[in-house]
């Protein structure tokens, strides 16, 4: 018998909707599914709980992918054996450059591929970018919800604490990243850009940004602006969805 092709997200590919949104936390699916009309849970399997509402009578789903790229490999594996075209990640971020702030959006256009997952794909040469419509609809709804947002290059890696255990390497390896305008770091959208555009699926990121720098280079954690921030950075991409179907994008 051949594998489910569902396996981990174990969802019925007519539950899910042409746009989906990704989130790394099972508590924020919720969070986002609760802009979307009649909301209702499809599938619900270790790190992938999934939600399904409608906007302007158009299916949008809402899954959790948990951390890393492998997790999101694997989602969008299963998701492009249903009705998924386009995924959007909304995910939080650790800044690179100090003019970032707490609850800052950052709208990603590409990503410096650190992760495990994209080179058993493609070479490290091959780039990891977004969807430009995709990253031109969440530029316009940023603009419409009225949240600060930035556009760039972001750093996607595969370890947390690896920074901890060599500093000096890690530390110089980011200096040079940041001194190229780098904006954040983060670990899921290489992944998504990259697997996205070899399943044909169009991707888009936006990043909240949950540790900012102070003028000494370390780190401000979390806290109301961030909340209130991430709070922006999901009705912007609901907002951007919503567009996408009134223009009967995709």
């Amino acid at each position: 018998m051949a594998e489910d092709p569902r396996y981990h997200i174990r969802v019925d590919p007519d539950d899910v909707g042409k746009y989906v949104v990704i989130v790394g936390d099972r508590g924020r699916v919720k969070r986002v599914a609760k802009y979307l009309e009649n909301a209702k849970e499809v599938g619900n399997n270790r790190e992938y709980f999934t939600m399904t509402g409608k906007i302007l009578g158009e299916k949008v789903s809402v899954m959790s992918t948990g951390m890393g790229a492998p997790a999101v490999e694997i989602a969008l594996n299963e998701l492009a054996t249903t009705n998924a075209k386009v995924v959007i990640r909304v995910g939080t971020s650790g800044a690179l450059q100090k003019h970032l702030k707490l609850g800052d959006s950052v709208i990603a256009t590409a990503s410096v591929r650190r992760d495990g997952v994209t080179m058993q794909y493609l070479p490290p040469e091959f780039p990891a970018v977004s969807d430009f419509k995709v990253t031109d609809y969440l530029v316009k709804a940023a603009e419409e919800v009225g949240q600060r947002y930035h556009t760039g290059i972001i750093y996607s890696t595969d370890s947390y604490y690896g920074r901890i255990f060599d500093p000096e390497s890690h530390g110089k390896y980011v200096e040079k990243l940041a001194k190229a305008g780098t904006l954040i770091v983060e670990m899921e959208v290489g992944a998504l850009f990259v697997v996205g555009k070899v399943l044909g699926i169009k991707t888009g990121a936006v990043l909240t940004v949950r540790e900012e720098l102070d003028e000494n280079g370390e780190y401000i954690q979390a806290g109301e602006e961030y909340e209130k921030g991430l709070e922006k950075s999901i009705k912007l991409t609901l907002k951007a969805i919503e567009m996408m179907i009134s223009d009967g994008w995709c």
